[in-house]
């Protein structure tokens, strides 16, 4: 199943359980080490491309750190996520998306232009730094080799969480509250997630016994149950188990978040688990697929994924003339030439497989 979840997020280009290696980070012995409780260092900016400058981290705030690229897909992914926990904790909370110059096309010019092209969508604090004092003093002294990248700052200045922006769900309310334990909140974190792994890896061969070991941990898990990453797990292991009726029952609660959040996702994945021909075979739930497809574009009409999905969903439903036209939209939404062409063959090859 965690294969089927990785592709379904790759597909949306929403969130991403992946990372990108940040091949200009690498973390040398002997040098400066940053852990959790330590005070958070300064961070030096060349320019704040967008939102006010952040002289210094401020008593009684939380600041969210996040280091990313323009090159790094599921850097990209997390960005609408972020903009709702500003959104959510705004009265608290200060969320920083921080990049460095690098090799790999990461320029001020590049990272400038993706800013100002995102400004609509992506809401928070971008700043930008020629040199790599910051990634090294963060980072580096981390240990940390793969963006994206979340360090939480709380209240008193400290470093409360160093990972993958994924888990901030449960670790911001807490961090907010005062009620963050440090490691310990960090090291129940992890055996949660090893404990989900061990029942995906189950659900890929046997999702019947899976499904009931998801359930408990439902129960037993409160706060990773209500991220929207595990609704779509829950989802699609339904659906594997031919629970379709129950699988719609959390896809409409994944639609709803959308329509209060005014957000593609995460919403978008309800219609995509359910456009997925291999997942429905039997088309259940079609018109929840097209509602939720359908809002999603409303909040996001330039998502190759979004137009993917819909395509495969009008292909579901008989509908060739309006596939095609998805298809077309898909690759309009291509970033560049040689993105336009790869989309392009993808479309042709899911209306030629339909002909079969």
């Amino acid at each position: 199943m965690r294969k089927l979840i990785v592709a379904i997020l790759m597909a949306t280009g929403f969130g991403s359980i992946s990372a990108c290696t940040a091949a200009e980070t690498k973390v040398a012995p002997g040098k400066q080490t940053l852990g959790i409780g330590d005070p958070a260092p300064p961070l030096k900016v060349t320019k704040w491309l967008q939102g006010e400058e952040l002289k210094e981290f401020a008593p009684g705030k939380v600041y969210v750190v996040e280091f990313w690229a323009t090159w790094c897909g599921p850097c990209i992914n997390a960005m609408p996520h972020l903009v709702e926990l500003q959104e959510e904790y705004k009265k608290d909370l200060v969320v920083i998306g921080m990049t460095s110059k690098d090799s790999n096309g990461n320029t001020k010019e590049s990272v400038e232009k993706f800013v100002e092209k995102n400004k609509v969508k992506f809401t928070y604090r971008f700043a930008y730094s020629d040199d790599r004092e910051t990634d090294k003093a963060y980072m580096e002294a981390a240990k940390q080799d793969g963006i994206p990248c979340s360090f939480v700052v709380d209240k008193a200045g400290k470093i409360a969480y160093i990972g993958h922006p994924m888990e901030l769900d449960e670790v911001l309310p807490k961090v907010i509250a005062g009620t963050w334990k440090g490691q310990d909140d960090i090291d129940a974190i992890g055996i949660a997630n090893n404990e989900l792994e061990e029942i995906n890896k189950l659900a890929e061969k046997k999702p019947e016994e899976a499904l009931p070991k998801l359930l408990e941990f439902e129960k037993t898990h409160a706060g990773k149950a209500k991220q929207d990453m595990f609704g779509v797990q829950k989802m699609v292991l339904l659906m594997k188990a031919k629970k379709f009726d129950d699988a719609k029952v959390v896809g409409e609660a994944l639609l709803a978040k959308s329509v209060l959040k005014k957000t593609a996702m995460p919403g978008a994945y309800t219609g995509m688990i359910l456009a997925d021909q291999e997942l429905n075979p039997d088309k259940k739930h079609l018109d929840l697929a097209t509602k939720s497809l359908d809002t999603a574009l409303q909040f996001d009409d330039k998502n190759v994924g979004l137009f993917l999905a819909a395509l495969e969903l009008q292909l579901a439903l008989g509908n060739k003339d309006k596939a095609a036209e998805f298809g077309k939209k898909a690759v309009a939404a291509g970033d560049d030439d040689k993105a336009k062409k790869q989309i392009e063959k993808i479309v042709e090859s899911k209306l030629k497989g339909s002909e079969k």
